[in-house]
């Protein structure tokens, strides 16, 4: 009985937190979100290469396998070019 109601509390849980995300407000920015996201985009620009290079050189040593190389880049581009994406999903989408 107990494995059927954490089972059923589980699932009520996922549900809730699934209509909880449905709403278009939460990707909405205000002012402040905007000034925020603007702050630490130019806080790690100029980091982002040193931690590419030093990412490169742990997979050139064996270190580090190089899916990570390879993720550390796409995230890096997703990351910085997230306007476009953007701008280009919802071209895509007619919206």
């Amino acid at each position: 009985m107990k494995n059927a109601a954490t089972r059923a509390l589980t699932i009520t849980t996922v549900a809730a937190l699934c209509v909880l995300q449905v709403s278009p407000a939460f990707a909405q920015f205000t002012g402040a979100g905007s000034q925020a996201t603007n702050w630490f985009v130019q806080l790690i620009t100029p980091l982002v290469p040193l931690a590419c290079a030093a990412v490169g050189i742990a997979c050139f040593t064996g270190r580090v396998n190089w899916a990570w190389f390879l993720g550390a880049l796409c995230g890096t581009a997703l990351f910085f070019g997230r306007d476009q994406v953007v701008t280009m999903f919802r071209g895509w989408l007619s919206v």
